[in-house]
């Protein structure tokens, strides 16, 4: 059943050929055959009032960052995106007259990967994702501002071993926890740490010498690569922001210490980033708990030290 919003949406998708495909109110999808400049300028977003709803996938994300700008400028009343998730097979996606379809029947809560608007802190991860995109995954100094934008950079800065370059590509690999929330159990990690690859079987190949091709292989072995950047026998154990190399050596080292350093890493990053998305702190809704995630006082009271300085320019 179609709401009475989608009367007043334009629906939009970049195709694989970088063409804007749109969709208005109930009409059909159309081929604008147009890239993204030109599209731009086209009629199709003239008008006082318009909406425009976009999938956040990443072929959309320079789609989704102009949208946001012109937004920020009151060109458009709102843009609002949904996760992938509404897809319902992987070749959905190549093609836009099914894509623009699905966009019609999202009943999601916005909580858990549903339509929501494009705020400040969505932004910086879509700019940097097309930024990314534009360059072949080059970390440039206009992708390391975006990732100084990012709601949950502050908190990643807590980890002394971060790398900016590989903790950017991780970020634009989620784009959004939102969409990993399961509706069952919203307050755990599962689903994200199984698209990452976080289980013991990949963990064992991406932790041993061997050539990684999978996609889940490459996913986990970004996220190791995003906090273990010092080899465990050189970190000082007794700094309190170095929790993630004591969870890796209390787990015995090696892949299984790898692991389960990787899960906290990414539970850590999950719910400090869903509390800079949502802007408050708390236990509801998986926010982040410092006094339930950290282990000890020492941990605790760096973290909230840290948290509480001025960003640096």
């Amino acid at each position: 059943m179609y709401s009475v919003l989608d009367e007043n949406v334009i629906k939009l998708h970049t195709h694989s050929d970088g063409r804007i495909w749109y969709s208005s109110g109930l009409g059909p999808a159309t081929n604008s055959e147009q890239l993204l400049d030109s599209f731009l300028l086209s009629p199709v977003l003239n008008g006082l009032g318009v909406q425009v709803r976009i999938l956040g996938l990443p072929q959309n994300a320079e789609l989704i960052s102009a949208m946001y700008l012109r937004r920020y400028k009151n060109e458009i009343r709102v843009v609002e995106v949904a996760g992938p998730n509404v897809l319902h097979t992987p070749d959905d996606i190549n093609d836009p007259q099914i894509v623009l379809r699905r966009m019609r029947s999202v009943d999601i809560a916005s909580a858990a990967g549903g339509w929501h608007a494009v705020s400040v802190h969505d932004y910086p991860t879509y700019a940097m994702l097309a930024r990314m995109l534009r360059t072949n995954f080059v970390f440039d100094d206009a992708a390391q501002a975006y990732l100084k934008m990012h709601p949950a950079y502050k908190a990643l800065l807590f980890i002394p071993t971060l790398s900016d370059e590989v903790a950017a590509q991780l970020l634009t690999t989620i784009v959004d926890p939102r969409w990993y929330v399961d509706r069952r159990a919203p307050d755990r990690a599962a689903k994200l740490e199984l698209y990452l690859g976080l289980t013991p079987q990949v963990q064992a190949r991406v932790s041993s010498p061997k050539l990684l091709t999978r996609g889940r292989e490459l996913r986990c072995a970004t996220v190791l690569r995003a906090w273990k950047t010092v080899p465990p026998e050189a970190v000082d154990l007794t700094l309190p922001a170095n929790f993630l190399y004591r969870i890796h050596k209390a787990a015995g080292g090696d892949a299984k210490g790898d692991l389960r350093a990787s899960q906290a890493f990414v539970r850590y990053l999950r719910y400090n980033w869903l509390a800079g998305l949502e802007s408050r702190k708390g236990t509801k809704d998986g926010l982040f708990a410092p006094n339930l995630f950290f282990k000890t006082p020492a941990e605790r009271a760096a973290y909230a030290e840290h948290m509480s300085k001025k960003a640096q320019p």
